[in-house]
């Protein structure tokens, strides 16, 4: 009896701190604000490359921009607004296959943007073609899913 009851505790407590676990872990809201903060930084970073001639950082930076970009949808379940303070609109739900499909044009155009990175010779140029296509992506977004925009 006294091990039945050790291991009845033993079990709950773990169930608990997993469940706990869990729910950090799955916090889409905390996740996708930390991913647009560093994907604004990152963004920043690759003009400054393009501008220094460092290709090996632009290619990074936009393949980490796709891989965010890919997930962006998963980040945005049904009841996952957020706060009175959220910038995520209630037109992200209601048109949800659009909003899939601008992350998904985000994830190309970054992608696209690696791939220039890495071709020889760099085309400084189709660099910064490229770069200003996936801005044009971002603030594709931004209009009709983010409040204050």
């Amino acid at each position: 009896m006294k091990y039945f009851r050790l291991f009845t505790a033993a079990s709950a407590l773990i169930v608990m701190v997993g469940t706990a676990l869990n729910v950090v872990a799955a916090d889409p809201i905390s996740e996708r604000e930390a991913g647009f903060k560093s994907s604004k930084k990152t963004s920043v970073q690759i003009k400054e490359a393009i501008e220094r001639g460092d290709h090996a950082s632009v290619a990074t930076s936009a393949r980490s921009l796709a891989v965010f970009a890919a997930k962006v949808p998963d980040l945005f379940p049904a009841g996952s607004k957020g706060s009175f303070f959220s910038g995520a609109k209630d037109s992200i739900w209601a048109n949800f296959p659009d909003f899939v499909q601008k992350s998904k044009a985000f994830e190309l155009e970054a992608l696209e943007l690696e791939r220039l990175a890495t071709s020889e010779p760099v085309n400084k140029g189709a660099l910064l073609s490229s770069y200003q296509r996936l801005s044009n992506t971002c603030s594709g977004c931004h209009q009709p899913y983010k409040r204050g925009r």
